[in-house]
């Protein structure tokens, strides 16, 4: 459902603790760590991973330097015919609830809590091997390739989809450049939520005690840097979730393939990827053979719908 949204009330930071709390139990329903450990020990090929990591960056800015010369247009503009803003319902009401009065600042904190998140990896694999010995630099590899794809992911739903920031939408803000209208999705919350689902989801397969405390305290800095982004008005709600729901799908599925622990020869579990259609909402939810993961928004209610299977 879509509305008319409303220019909503701007909120200062007392209130601001419960509607964190909200969109943290709503995010962290994308990254449930698994209910058991593989019984392997992983170990990554650091070629495979490093040239995944290497060819999404080489990827991503070479978009980056095509749209050097182009002149920045929306594709999803948010705006009706009679030039008033149209946003699905969701996104009008957490603009009008969660948006600071000192976007400046939300902005900044965001920042924080991504590099904290960018960190995660390097806090919580150290904890996981007592150090930085062993397979460490092999699972920092692969995080870092979930780092990687999820930017790439962000960077092409950027230059695909082309949706106008919320301030272009509800403010009448200029065009200015690329970046006003690289709203769908949130690089933010993809990057973070891959860092941190992914070392999750190392601790846990190498069964460590650590795993736990990495969980929910990566999460707790993925979502608030989702919330912030939200708080900042840099991102709608919709933005945030699906850049979470690919960033957590992406943390999930790398470090399960070209793992050389697993019992099979080659490059580990086999990955089925599909896109089977489009839709409207933001999911992330179990299948018989894998997870479904469903994105989109915009007013004409468009998003990539696909599947991933490990078997």
């Amino acid at each position: 459902m879509y509305l008319n949204a409303r220019r909503g009330s701007r909120h200062s930071l007392a209130p601001a603790v419960s509607r964190a709390a909200v969109l943290t139990v709503l995010l962290a329903c994308l990254a449930c760590p698994p209910a058991a450990a593989q019984s392997a020990d992983p170990r990554y090929d650091p070629a495979w991973h490093g040239g995944i990591a290497a060819a999404a960056l080489l990827a991503s800015g070479a978009m980056l330097l095509a749209e050097r010369d182009e002149v920045p247009d929306c594709r999803s503009c948010g705006v009706g015919l009679d030039g008033t803003p149209r946003v699905p319902r969701i996104d009008g009401w957490a603009r009008s609830h969660w948006r600071w009065a000192d976007q400046h600042r939300a902005d900044t904190l965001s920042h924080v809590t991504a590099s904290a998140a960018f960190a995660w990896p390097l806090v919580g694999l150290s904890a996981v091997h007592g150090g930085t010995g062993g397979e460490w630099g092999r699972d920092q590899i692969a995080s870092l390739g979930s780092i990687a794809v999820a930017q790439f992911a962000a960077d092409l739903s950027k230059r695909v989809f082309r949706r106008a920031r919320p301030g272009v939408v509800f403010d009448g803000d200029p065009i200015r450049d690329g970046d006003d209208v690289h709203a769908f999705f949130s690089g933010h919350a993809a990057t973070t939520f891959a860092a941190v689902v992914s070392t999750g989801a190392i601790a846990s397969r190498r069964d460590s005690n650590e795993a736990t405390w990495i969980w929910i305290a990566g999460l707790g800095f993925a979502t608030t840097t989702s919330y912030l982004r939200v708080a900042a008005d840099r991102h709608f709600l919709t933005d945030v979730l699906a850049g979470a729901a690919v960033g957590a799908a992406v943390g999930m599925l790398m470090p399960h393939v070209f793992d050389e622990g697993q019992a099979s020869p080659g490059a580990g579990q086999p990955v089925a990827m599909t896109i089977a259609g489009i839709g409207p909402a933001a999911r992330l939810g179990p299948r018989s053979a894998g997870a479904t993961i469903q994105i989109g928004a915009g007013p004409g209610r468009l998003g990539i719908v696909g599947t991933v299977d490990l078997r």
